[in-house]
């Protein structure tokens, strides 16, 4: 069966912020959840799977890629309309309820979230990427240890395949709650399963440089500014650290490549100021 998000890459987004953890991890959260349906549709009147034959069907899962489409180059307004067009013509559709609940809660209309995450919940309450986006909707709200016992739920799931998705979420979600030890922990296993991922590496290599861990920082931080996800903020970060470790050459380095690649960039500024500790 294959996925409506697809085409959307798991670090979609991930150039246009890092730390913070807003269209990128929306994507990043719905990327394992959403299928196609091309080959089969849920209702909710009665869980039967049948072809979908009908024109407004097929129109429907039309919507729905294209809502896929605008969140991927970051335009939730309009990817909410086309979900929304989605849901009119086909009012059954689970898949549209996934992606409008996300889309919520990444709004902040936490109540809209909740009320289409209930009859999601009510269809698929076993299905670990729906309990993991569930557990993010959770954590928005600063319902952390909620949230947290969703992604353990999720981890503990024979044959799960998006651990590396799962462990970086949790880490958000308790370095939200304060909890910067098991935060560590978690986005640490997250990279272990994915070392590309770039959330989960800058949020880590971010915490370990702010408790004085600098060598272990550097080591992510700088496979992360080797791959094709380093931005601005990376790179910014690049250079704090090699700075805190007294090497002139890497900040030089770092610096060439900021004043290059990001010349608008608020973090050119800081790096020109040489303001690494504001």
């Amino acid at each position: 069966m294959r996925r409506v998000f697809s085409r959307v890459s798991h670090y979609a987004g991930a150039r246009q912020g890092l730390a913070v953890t807003g269209v990128a991890l929306l994507l990043m959260a719905l990327s394992g959840c959403v299928t196609s349906t091309t080959t089969t549709s849920t209702a909710f009147g009665g869980g039967a799977t049948t072809n979908p034959s009908t024109d407004r069907e097929q129109a429907a899962q039309t919507r729905l890629e294209l809502a896929a489409e605008y969140m991927r180059i970051g335009n939730i307004p309009v990817a909410l309309e086309e979900v929304n067009t989605a849901l009119n013509l086909n009012p059954g559709m689970i898949e549209a309820f996934v992606v409008r609940g996300m889309i919520y809660s990444q709004q902040g209309d936490y109540a809209s979230a909740e009320a289409d995450y209930a009859k999601v919940m009510r269809q698929r309450g076993s299905d670990p990427d729906v309990l993991h986006n569930y557990g993010w909707i959770l954590c928005q709200q600063g319902r952390h240890s909620e949230g947290v016992a969703y992604f353990d739920k999720v981890l503990a799931t024979p044959g799960y395949t998006s651990s590396a998705r799962t462990w970086m979420t949790k880490g958000l979600c308790l370095q939200a709650a304060g909890d910067v030890r098991e935060a560590k922990a978690a986005l640490t296993k997250a990279v272990e399963y994915d070392p590309q991922n770039p959330i989960a590496s800058y949020n880590l290599a971010n915490m370990l440089y702010k408790g004085g861990q600098v060598a272990d920082a550097q080591l992510y931080v700088r496979r992360l500014n080797n791959s094709p996800y380093h931005n601005a903020e990376t790179l910014w970060l690049g250079i704090k650290i090699e700075n805190a470790m007294g090497n002139q050459l890497g900040v030089r380095e770092l610096g060439e490549v900021l004043v290059r690649r990001f010349p608008q960039s608020r973090e050119l500024v800081l790096y020109e100021r040489k303001a690494f500790y504001e």
